[in-house]
């Protein structure tokens, strides 16, 4: 039996250290995507900044360039929404992970004081 419980905490250890991973991986994509926002409204409102040219802004509106920005800005507002989806979803594994394992422990604690 003592066997069998060291093999399921070293699974359950083993998922935690994959849903954690997993989790960091996705706040790293998540921080990535923002800071690219930041980049896209930074570079936008450069655009529309009083002090350009106006013969500037017009070939900038002629060859699309304002439509490409906003439309890479909401496509980056999309890709957020979807990471900080699955980074709620990645976090609600890994708590359900903890608490197996907290449980397994409490578990082994009350076999070997029996």
């Amino acid at each position: 039996m003592l066997k069998a419980d060291q093999t399921l905490s070293r699974i359950v250890a083993l998922k935690r250290q994959k849903a954690e991973q997993s989790l960091a991986l996705m706040q790293a994509s998540l921080r990535q995507s923002r800071e690219k926002l930041v980049e896209l409204e930074t570079e936008l409102a450069r655009a529309n900044d009083i002090g350009l040219d106006f013969e500037m802004l017009k070939l900038a509106n002629q060859n699309g360039h304002i439509r490409r920005m906003l439309h890479d800005m909401e496509r980056v507002r999309g890709e957020i929404a979807i990471i900080e989806g699955r980074l709620e979803d990645a976090r609600e594994a890994l708590k359900q992970i903890l608490m197996s394992e907290d449980e397994l422990s409490r578990i082994n604690v009350a076999r070997r004081s029996a």
